[in-house]
Order: structure tokens, then sequence, then C-alpha cells
């Protein structure tokens, strides 16, 4: 493994720099062995409702994956998703659930394969509180800039010489 974690992930542009963190964490394979691996979180206003998460092992190709960024907080607190993406948290100590003690696995699907992440659940909730920070839960629609995109997909469709 790689003595540096990931960069983070190529994400658009922003006006803002964003949120990154990065963590050592661990993923399962093949349903029994567990490697250790850095992890790379990164969100950026421009996309109000992802986070971005990078896997490395050192080994093979970083694995890029985006989703839900209120799927990441809930899975601090219980367990959350249904369809690619699974968060739930892992107590410290079995039996004594306490909010950002511990680790959050992230159940990571595709049609050839399933992994569990896990990853420590107070940098994800530091994190996270960061992110809420710049974008309030809740308020992530007023962070689109569907004008600007409407605008921009009218203007790119457009022959050269301003016909219709």
């Amino acid at each position: 493994m790689s003595n540096q974690p990931p960069s983070p992930p190529d994400t658009p542009s922003s006006q803002e720099p964003g949120v990154s963190c990065r963590c050592e964490g661990t993923v399962l394979l093949n349903g029994s062995v567990t490697v250790p691996v850095a992890l790379a979180f990164h969100y950026v206003t421009d996309e109000p409702y992802g986070v971005h998460m990078v896997l490395d092992t050192g080994i093979t190709p970083p694995v890029k994956w985006v989703f839900a960024r209120d799927l990441l907080a809930e899975g601090l607190m219980r367990p959350a998703g249904l369809g690619d993406v699974q968060t739930w948290p892992v107590p410290v100590q079995p039996h004594r659930l306490e909010a950002g003690k511990g680790a959050v696995h992230i159940r990571i699907s595709s049609p050839e394969v399933s992994t569990v992440v896990s990853a420590p659940a107070t940098a994800l909730q530091a994190f996270l509180g960061r992110t809420f920070e710049k974008v309030a839960p809740g308020s992530e629609s007023r962070m689109l800039r569907i004008d600007e995109s409407i605008a921009c997909l009218m203007t790119a469709d457009r022959p050269e010489d301003g016909t219709t």
C-alpha cells in the first residue's frame, strides 16, 4: 500500500475548493480477507448532494465512487441505503452504539462485485460537519445552477451560423 492517501478524486471545478478528508481504512475482499486501504473523501458545492470516495490499496488502480452525502451522514447513526451503496455504523463496543464513534461500513456494489469498506467514524463525522458548514442539509437545491446549465445546453446545440 502506498504511504500517502490518494488525492481527492477528479471533481468539477468549483469557486470554492471544497472539503476533503483522507484517512486509513479497510476493505473486505471476497467476504473473508481484510486489506488496509487509503481513503479519500471529497465534497464540492457544485455537486451539493454527492460525496466522492477514492479507495487506494497501493497495488491496484484506485477505485472511485460517488454517492449521496445524506447516505454517509445517516450511516453514522443507523443502517441506510437500499441500492448500490449502503452504510451502517459499527460500534467500538458491541451493544453501545454512539454516533461518530467506532467505524462506518460502506458497502459498494456493482453487477460484478460487492465489497465493504470500513472508515473511522470520527474522521467521517468531522468531514461531514465541514460539508454541512459549506451547504446546510436541506439547502442543497439552492446550490444547483439549473439556469446556467440549461443556458449552456441551449447554446451548445445551436449551429454556428445562428439558425435554429
